[in-house]
């Protein structure tokens, strides 16, 4: 397969996950996850995250901006590396809205409280285990009878 196939497969499997965990780092070597709601826009290449524009993440972001994602998608796991910035442009804001962020957001789209988070994607990490429940049967037995472990390789796609 292709790098550009490969690329579209990998982030239709993003797309399909329903929460991305978010990590961020501080200055020094703590570092912070949560649970967020990812967004995208077609033909952009971008993830993008509303937020509150005074949240933790923010201001760790503002210090040092590379994050990490992990993402639970079609029985992939992914990890997406790369570089987070703020924006509060509105017009972004309403493209990316939808009604039901009113929960967060009470002011709606125009809410003073909500930034946009763009990510910028610079690596993938992905492990696909084996699909189909006799294939994982098959290796499980395999492993047993070999006396070595399942593999699952980690495979990476860079630059995005």
């Amino acid at each position: 397969m292709n790098l550009a196939a490969e690329r579209d497969r990998i982030r239709k499997l993003l797309q399909r996950g329903e929460v991305a965990m978010l990590v961020t780092f501080d200055g020094g070597k703590a570092h912070s996850g949560r649970p967020m709601l990812p967004l995208w826009l077609r033909k952009d290449p971008h993830i993008y995250f509303l937020t509150h524009r005074d949240s933790r993440k923010v201001a760790q972001i503002g210090v040092r901006p590379q994050v990490a994602l992990t993402v639970v998608s079609g029985g992939c796991y992914l990890v997406v590396l790369g570089l987070a910035y703020a924006s509060r442009d509105p017009a972004l804001i309403r493209r990316l809205w939808h009604p039901t962020y009113r929960a967060w957001f009470p002011g709606g789209a125009g809410d003073r409280e909500a930034i946009v988070l763009q990510v910028v994607i610079n690596k993938v990490n992905y492990w696909e285990p084996p699909r189909g429940r006799v294939r994982r049967l098959f290796q499980a037995v395999k492993a047993v009878a070999t006396r070595r472990s399942i593999e699952t390789p980690m495979r990476t796609i860079e630059p995005w």
